[in-house]
């Protein structure tokens, strides 16, 4: 394994192709689960081009292997050959919320995801991973997906028999034992409730926000580009308000 790590590390370095040249979600498909708004995308399936290993589902993918494979160390061995099919609703109607537990100011906040408040997500969630098991069962290609593999305890619970189509009830099950965040939370500062148009907060002078959680409502998509959108346009507003040529610090003025 360190002989073929080392070898796909020098195909990057010489040639800038291979695995070290991805960033593992090579491919990503943006499309409506059909049970919510048709002229919206509301949901994201990614491809991972490894599963990873059981250290890497534990710590990272926060996946209890233990539970979710019938042979752990067989089916995420180090040099076992597997991928990550991802389903993510993109959309959810559930809102999250933050509230202070304790007077006290050193306090942490109570954080509150509300995952499946609504129902409505879990009927996108269950679209979403048929949708994900259709592209699995029609892999391109002459090396083909393996076949679905529910985790035991959830498929002796709901009769399953490996081949056949799982239940709704099943996939409800499955999202509820299974689900993971992703990390794009946003909206807890959203502009019109706690900062105005120009990320100023409410009630606070001089304090602004300039991140996602100004958001005024989640984004169908990956929050990284927007962010970064966000926090350049509070730099040329700051910068408008003291009278400063953002090219000063940032490089030539564009005219």
């Amino acid at each position: 394994m360190k002989q073929e790590a080392e070898r796909r590390l020098a195909e990057w370095q010489e040639a800038g192709r291979g695995l070290g040249a991805s960033s593992l979600a090579d491919a990503v498909i943006f499309c409506s689960s059909g049970v919510g708004d048709l002229h919206r995308h509301d949901t994201e399936i990614i491809c991972f081009v490894t599963g990873g290993n059981d250290d890497f589902l534990r710590t990272i993918i926060n996946l209890d292997t233990a539970r979710f494979f019938d042979d752990p160390a067989k089916r995420v061995a180090s040099d076992a050959e597997n991928l990550l099919l991802l389903a993510n609703p993109v959309l959810p109607r559930s809102r999250g919320e933050i509230v202070l537990d304790s007077a006290d100011p050193g306090a942490q906040p109570a954080i509150r995801m509300n995952y499946y408040d609504d129902p409505h997500d879990m009927k996108v969630m269950v679209a979403a991973i048929r949708r994900t098991m259709d592209i699995a069962a029609h892999w391109p290609g002459n090396r083909k997906v393996g076949p679905v593999m529910m985790p035991p305890f959830l498929a002796e619970k709901h009769g399953y028999q490996p081949g056949a189509a799982p239940s709704d009830a099943l996939l409800e099950d499955f999202a509820l034992h299974f689900s993971l965040t992703v990390y794009h939370p946003t909206c807890t500062c959203r502009i019109g409730d706690v900062v105005d148009s120009h990320l100023r907060v409410l009630g606070v002078a001089g304090l602004r926000v300039a991140d996602a959680s100004v958001m005024p409502n989640i984004i169908s998509g990956n929050t990284n580009a927007p962010t970064i959108m966000i926090g350049e346009k509070a730099a040329e507003m700051i910068a408008a308000d003291h009278g400063v040529k953002l090219a000063e610090f940032v490089g030539k003025e564009r005219r």
